[in-house]
């Protein structure tokens, strides 16, 4: 299954991807997780120390070439995945886009870079315990670029507010038009049920599927604060507890089934 996991700057998108990917590695998946933001922290959410994170390594720019046929890896899947990738805790491979701390500004844009990104997602494994999560950018540039084409299913995270909730609706709506088979919102940091009412309501009325919700959790914020995995620090807190109830529904469900 490969899901790509989108959001406004700030909704938990990236605690949330990398959270996913180890408790699907815990169940005994083969687990990618791609950090495919041009400001990449998925790294320290899964648990690998703040002071590796400027040694991770990182995609090169001249992994694809042109065919007759269109652009293909020059190498194969695997020789990128053993060459560029790290080993993160509960045996998930990380694979980052782009380096945390550019060598300087004004260096040109990614574009070659999402390309890369989005033919490594379609080169991906595809067996039963085979799972690919993309951690996209805190932006639609992921979705006008088409990074996220192959994903099976979209995780929309949204916060119970409007910027944050018509961000997620713009997101879904672009996922659609790339042919996404399916777009699911999570709710986050939901402090109450007049909170989830009002996620609720948006959901409905754009026609959107909510598959999930995550309660506020003062947790998340303290293993910020410590540099720490969430998951490290507290397996058994709330959020954890949720996040993990959504994951094994979305896996087990599949690309069309509801996540309800």
């Amino acid at each position: 299954m490969k899901l790509a996991v989108a959001g406004k700057g700030g909704s938990g998108k990236t605690s949330i991807s990398g959270t996913m990917a180890r408790l699907l590695a815990r169940s005994g998946h083969s687990v990618l997780a791609i950090d495919g933001d041009s400001n990449p922290n998925l790294a320290l959410t899964l648990g690998i120390p703040a002071e590796k994170m400027n040694s991770v390594p990182t995609l090169p720019r001249d992994l694809l070439r042109r065919t007759p046929d269109g652009i293909e890896l020059s190498k194969t899947f695997e020789e990128v995945r053993s060459s560029h990738s790290l080993a993160g805790p509960d045996g998930v491979t990380l694979l980052v886009m782009a380096h945390p701390q550019p060598e300087e500004a004004g260096t040109g844009c990614l574009c070659s870079m999402h390309a890369t990104v989005r033919t490594l997602i379609e080169s991906a494994g595809e067996g039963d315990r085979d799972v690919t999560i993309l951690d996209t950018e805190a932006s639609p540039e992921h979705l006008t670029r088409g990074t996220a084409k192959y994903a099976d299913v979209m995780v929309t995270v949204v916060e119970p507010y409007y910027k944050s909730l018509e961000t997620g609706r713009r997101m879904a709506a672009l996922a659609t038009d790339l042919g996404l088979e399916r777009v699911v919102l999570l709710a986050n940091k939901i402090r109450d049920e007049r909170e989830l009412d009002a996620v609720e309501e948006f959901a409905e009325k754009h026609d959107l599927e909510l598959g999930g919700v995550v309660p506020f959790d003062d947790h998340l914020l303290t293993a910020e604060r410590a540099e720490q995995a969430p998951l490290d620090l507290d397996p058994e807190a709330p959020a954890m507890s949720a996040i993990g109830e959504f994951t094994g529904r979305l896996v087990r469900n599949g690309a069309n089934g509801s996540s309800r």
